[in-house]
């Protein structure tokens, strides 16, 4: 009989059973944090943050269905042979071993959580920030240097970037980019109506059919634009049914 790993979770945020028990019950799907992470980001954080850090750790790669080796390449670039650094990450022993800030930045990044989530174990703050850019992003001086980014990034394997543009000294915006083989999701986090108009006006420069949202992030009170574009409207219609299953409105750029 299938193990109802949706309930088991409810009844961990619940303190109804421990993290042992809760942990001890998967095998290699972990399907209830994908599914959490697609219809409930504010539930999935609460789990996450209730989740000692290797198995927060664990479940993050899980939740995004990410693969050893593309997880490898995205942290550790395409010719690293580390075999033992994504398995440490949520190793009970060896996850203490020290990662560089850089790298753990990056896992945030790609995962859509505050650095302190990625970093530290034990209980963390509900509140956003932008620690991961401050140690990983790119600097970028206006937001026109997107464009030349997203044409890049067209049909390319699976990648992600964090940037962080300082358009003016008083405000700075920040852009999570990332490609796939047929899509390309473009998140726009702390942005004013100035840096959307750009963004949108970025976007609709290239070749691609673009869908627009409001997302949830997994802090509280933290919502963020996110942009996705391909050639074919049915790989958008994929991605929204896939990770997005919360969004009830969309538009068209």
């Amino acid at each position: 009989m299938k193990v109802d790993l949706l309930q088991l979770a409810f009844q961990f945020i619940k303190d109804e059973i421990d993290e042992i028990t809760y942990i001890s019950r998967h095998d290699q799907d972990w399907y209830e944090v994908k599914q959490l992470a697609a219809t409930d980001p504010l539930t999935f954080g609460i789990l996450l943050r209730k989740l000692s850090l290797p198995n927060r750790r664990r479940a993050l790669i899980q939740a995004f269905a990410l693969r050893t080796v593309e997880l490898r390449t995205l942290l550790l670039g395409d010719f690293s042979d580390s075999s033992s650094t994504i398995s440490d990450l949520y190793h009970p022993v060896k996850y203490r071993r020290r990662f560089t800030n850089e790298l753990l930045a990056q896992f945030g990044i790609i995962h859509r959580v505050p650095f302190d989530w990625v970093y530290k174990d034990g209980s963390v703050v509900e509140r956003w920030n932008f620690k991961n850019y401050d140690f990983s992003g790119i600097a970028l001086t206006h937001m026109k240097d997107i464009i030349p980014l997203l044409r890049m990034a067209e049909g390319r394997n699976r990648n992600v970037n964090g940037y962080a543009i300082q358009a003016s000294t008083d405000q700075e915006c920040y852009i999570r980019l990332e490609s796939r083989a047929d899509v390309i999701v473009v998140d726009l986090y702390q942005a004013n109506l100035l840096s959307l108009d750009q963004l949108m006006s970025g976007l609709k420069s290239t070749s691609f059919k673009w869908s627009g949202f409001i997302t949830q992030s997994v802090v509280p009170g933290y919502r963020y634009w996110t942009f996705i574009g391909a050639d074919h409207e049915s790989a958008i219609v994929r991605i929204m049914e896939s990770e997005f299953k919360y969004i009830q409105n969309d538009m068209r750029l």
